[in-house]
C-alpha cells in the first residue's frame, strides 16, 4: 500500500527530476550560448588582430618605400648635380683649349677663314664684323682685302664682353647677327656636349643612378 509519505517521495521525485532536467537543458543551451559567443569573440579578435597586423605590415611596406624613394631621390639629385658639375667643368676645360688656340699660329687663318665663307654666302654689301680689340688689330686689313675680293663694304665694332675668339658678323643696321664668337659656340653647343658625356659616363658606368 502506497501512503502519503511514498506518495510526496514519488511527486517529489518526478517534480524534481523535471526540474533537474529543465535546469540541465538551460545550462547546456547558456553554455552552448557562451562557447558560441566566446568563439564568435575569438574570431572578431583573431580578425582586429590580423587587421592590425596588416595594418603595421601596410605601414611598414608604405614607410619603407617612402624612404627607398626618398634615398632614390636623394641619390638622383647628388647624380645629376655631380653630372651638372662634371659639364661645368668639361665647359671650362673647352674654353680654356679655346682661349689657347687664340694664342696659337693657326688661329688667324682660321678666323680668316670662317669670315671668307660667310661674307661669300651673305647678300648684304655692307656687313659690319665684331672682334676683340686685339683681333682687330692682327686682322683688319686681312678682312678689308677679303671684302674688295668679295665687293663687300665692311666696318668693324669692337667686342667689350669675353667672347673667347672669332667673331660677330652683322649687317649694316645690325638687324641680324651671326655669332661665330668661340664663346656662343660653346655654349650654343653645351647640350650636345652634355648629351655625349652622360652618354660616355653611362658606358663606362660611371655616376649611374
Amino acid at each position: 500500500m502506497i501512503t502519503l509519505d511514498d506518495k510526496l517521495d514519488i511527486f517529489h521525485k518526478v517534480v524534481f527530476k523535471e526540474e533537474e532536467e529543465k535546469c540541465k537543458k538551460a545550462l547546456e543551451e547558456l553554455e552552448e550560448k557562451n562557447r558560441f559567443i566566446l568563439e564568435e569573440k575569438k574570431i572578431e579578435l583573431a580578425k582586429r588582430k590580423e587587421e592590425i597586423i596588416n595594418r603595421r605590415r601596410i605601414l611598414a611596406e608604405t614607410q619603407k618605400n617612402e624612404m627607398l624613394s626618398k634615398a632614390t631621390q636623394e641619390n638622383r639629385g647628388k647624380i645629376l648635380e655631380k653630372r651638372e658639375e662634371v659639364l661645368r667643368d668639361l665647359i671650362s676645360s673647352l674654353e680654356d683649349r679655346a682661349r689657347e688656340f687664340v694664342l696659337s699660329h693657326d688661329y688667324n687663318d682660321y678666323v680668316l677663314s670662317k669670315i671668307e665663307d660667310l661674307i661669300r654666302e651673305i647678300d648684304e654689301k655692307e656687313i659690319i664684323i665684331g672682334l676683340k680689340e686685339k683681333d682687330k688689330v692682327n686682322l683688319e686689313d686681312s678682312i678689308l682685302n677679303l671684302g674688295k675680293e668679295n665687293n663687300k663694304d665692311i666696318s668693324f665694332n669692337i667686342v667689350v664682353s669675353d667672347i673667347i675668339g672669332g667673331f660677330i658678323l652683322s649687317d649694316k643696321d645690325m638687324s641680324y647677327n651671326l655669332d661665330n664668337s668661340f664663346k656662343t659656340i660653346i655654349e650654343e653647343n653645351r647640350y650636345l656636349i652634355g648629351k655625349r658625356l652622360y652618354s660616355s659616363l653611362e658606358k663606362t658606368g660611371g655616376l649611374n643612378g
